[in-house]
């Protein structure tokens, strides 16, 4: 079915469809990764003090807990195919997305222990990593205290991001899996997010690069997202975002 969609849709969907060895397959990816502190790091700061420094950023921890759902809308276009994508997510990680290129569709519904995505009329359960994934990115408040989902932080060093210097955080999840993440050295914010993912087409990275912050409800956010996969690159600007509207549990029913 993958084959008949735009390219641009198809990258969007890619980490629905992941294998069940993509965790292996993430880790021996990552082996060859730099575990050296560089020496640019002030003395006696952690991975742990960066973080703190971007929830302090955005808006700080009593603003993130307030949260109770939030619902996005982004839109971008690729290629003369426009793209909307509408997130919703409700504490503690229920996550639901709709995503539309074109005339195709594609849903993904993760209701705190189950994942599945739906597209073209077909369903199919998301598994193995890619199911420990989404429950982390549906997660709103994981930031705040990584070691209670057992997220492990390591501060690797400083790297030039967009023409500023960025602290380099890797985020280990339980089963191996690394994220790494970059925070602006000045302002503390996220800038960059690199991510392995496993699809029958093979391993992509995934970079995501955040600017244009701007306040919602007291909590800074990033409404310009640049996302690359592969050869692949999409610009996408926040239209909306909205906190605390109520979303009803039903929204995130996996029947």
């Amino acid at each position: 079915m993958l084959k008949y969609l735009p390219l641009i849709f198809l990258f969007l969907c890619i980490n629905a469809f992941a294998q069940q060895d993509s965790i292996s397959a993430e880790k021996d990816s990552l082996k060859t990764e730099k575990d050296s502190v560089d020496a640019n790091i002030p003395e006696g700061l952690t991975a742990r003090d960066v973080i703190n420094n971007y929830i302090s950023a955005i808006g700080g921890t009593d603003k993130i807990y307030n949260i109770v759902d939030r619902t996005t809308i982004m839109r971008g276009s690729v290629q003369g195919i426009n793209i909307t994508i509408v997130s919703y997510q409700k504490a503690p990680n229920k996550l639901k997305q709709q995503i539309k290129a074109g005339a195709n569709e594609q849903l993904i519904i993760f209701n705190g222990e189950k994942g599945i995505m739906e597209m073209a009329g077909e369903k199919k359960e998301i598994t193995g990593s890619e199911l420990e994934k989404l429950k982390y990115e549906a997660t709103l408040s994981l930031l705040t205290d990584p070691g209670h989902h057992g997220v492990q932080l390591n501060l690797e060093g400083i790297e030039n991001i967009e023409d500023k210097d960025a602290y380099k955080v890797i985020m280990t999840l339980p089963s191996g899996i690394k994220w790494t993440q970059f925070y602006d050295v000045e302002s503390g914010l996220k800038v960059k997010e690199q991510k392995f993912i496993n699809s029958p087409m093979g391993l992509f990275q995934q970079g995501i690069i955040y600017e244009d912050y701007k306040e919602v409800e007291g909590v800074l956010y990033p409404f310009k997202i640049k996302q690359s996969i592969g050869a692949q690159s999409m610009e996408f600007t926040v239209s909306s975002i909205k906190i605390n509207s109520g979303l009803a549990d039903r929204e995130f029913e996996i029947e």
